[in-house]
């Protein structure tokens, strides 16, 4: 079966296929774009969660910075953005609960009317898709000739094209991941740095993946993420005031517990499968999640600890091995797992994991690999099943890198002489 598998992705195929998919995924935008008025469209509003980022754009282009925050002033800049159920009913709102740099970037697009505004970041989106396929490739021998199917795969994943069609920002959140990522393979720390202090618009993943950096001792990475948190900190309360940490947090957490009441099933992290499990079923099962977590922390710390210790992980030698590759992913996995918040299009930032599992030695890769992508798409039984089931994909791959990173462990062990040579080489 896996063979079959290999045998259908033909070099033709590879470079056909996904042309042809995305032409017609293109069109099939124009077509959207062009029908309904405003917001509105025949099966209900466009662009999905889009209208929580125009609104914020539009208070802060308005000179509303100070109310960013409020219930009320986010609720009137969605009014005409969301259709009401029924004539005369309040048409709800999707509360802003970002930091407010991300408003800041939505400024500009708010000045635009919403199609074009949506359309621009539906462009956006795609163009860090690319450039994230571009970069996968570039440290993934397999796919490195066929950039633009990887591009079609990331974008028709499931996951990441409900974020496409929907107007979040998983794009931009799986290029800065995978700048950082490919950035430190090649030594270039300070730029993974700036990366992950930018991600820190999420801070669920930023902090995580500073963590990370620091167990394997990339100090550059850390200090370069905490200096661009610095500075974007010092901006937030150079426009927004002194008082905007107490206000987003406030507002945040409001949103979140508001959130895991009405979209329980949409969670994938440990924490928000069993925190859901628990409401729906009445029992004290919460505290599994809480243990989960806590496992996959551990995991995650113990195994770059040793990928510092064995000297692979200091100083970019994996630029000419595959070595850093399960770490890498590893950590992308984990930090969805061990997140207090994540959902179902954040397993996105599962891509992360392709370079490893295409270039790792597994049973029945190319089947692996088809599965994992085809998995995807069962995220529409979560309201049948209770809970996400890409909560179970995302444990499945990060069991599958758990594999593959003690693997290169022991291949470190075996050769400590040329990983060192390959150290020296890059320092």
């Amino acid at each position: 079966m896996a063979s079959s598998i290999g045998a259908l992705l033909t070099p033709w195929r590879l470079t056909w296929y996904p042309r042809l998919l995305l032409a017609a995924l293109a069109v099939a935008l124009v077509f959207l774009f062009c029908t309904g008025e405003g917001a509105r469209i025949a099966t209900g509003r466009l662009g999905g969660d889009f209208p929580e980022f125009y609104g914020a754009g539009r208070i802060v282009a308005s000179g509303q910075l100070s109310h960013l925050y409020d219930e009320k002033t986010q609720r009137d800049a969605q009014r005409d953005l969301i259709p009401a159920l029924k004539p005369g009913e309040d048409s709800g709102f999707v509360p802003f609960a970002y930091p407010p740099q991300m408003a800041l970037l939505y400024a500009l697009l708010a000045k635009a009317p919403y199609r074009a505004a949506f359309a621009l970041q539906t462009a956006f989106s795609a163009a860090c898709l690319l450039l994230a396929a571009s970069l996968l490739c570039r440290v993934s021998p397999p796919a490195s000739r066929h950039v633009l199917a990887l591009f079609a795969a990331m974008v028709f994943f499931y996951p990441v094209f409900r974020a496409l069609l929907g107007g979040q920002n998983t794009p931009l959140t799986i290029l800065l991941v995978t700048v950082a990522a490919t950035s430190g393979m090649r030594g270039r720390d300070w730029l993974a740095g700036v990366a992950l202090g930018l991600l820190l618009y999420k801070p669920q993943f930023g902090l995580t993946l500073l963590g990370v950096s620091a167990l394997g001792g990339r100090w550059r990475v850390l200090l370069g993420g905490l200096g661009t948190a610095g500075i974007t900190c010092a901006a937030n309360t150079l426009l927004f005031g002194p008082g905007w940490p107490q206000q987003w947090l406030g507002y945040a957490r409001w949103v979140i517990g508001t959130s895991m009441a009405m979209e329980s099933e949409k969670a994938i992290s440990c924490l928000g499968v069993f925190r859901n499990l628990a409401l729906k079923t009445h029992l004290p099962i919460a505290w599994i999640g809480y243990a989960l977590a806590l496992a996959a922390a551990v995991v995650v710390a113990l195994l770059w600890l040793r990928w510092a210790r064995a000297g692979a992980g200091n100083g970019g030698c994996a630029k000419e091995t595959a070595m850093a590759l399960p770490f890498v992913g590893l950590a992308a996995a984990g930090t969805i797992l061990i997140a207090p918040h994540a959902y179902y299009y954040d397993a996105g930032l599962l891509w992360l994991a392709f370079p490893a599992l295409a270039h790792g030695d597994l049973p029945r890769r190319d089947l692996l690999l088809a599965t994992f992508w085809a998995a995807g798409f069962i995220q529409p039984l979560a309201g049948l099943l209770g809970f996400s089931p890409l909560f179970l994909l995302a444990v499945a791959v990060f069991c599958c890198l758990v594999f593959l990173a003690r693997a290169a462990l022991a291949a470190a062990a075996k050769e400590p002489a040329a990983l060192l040579e390959n150290a020296q080489k890059a320092d």
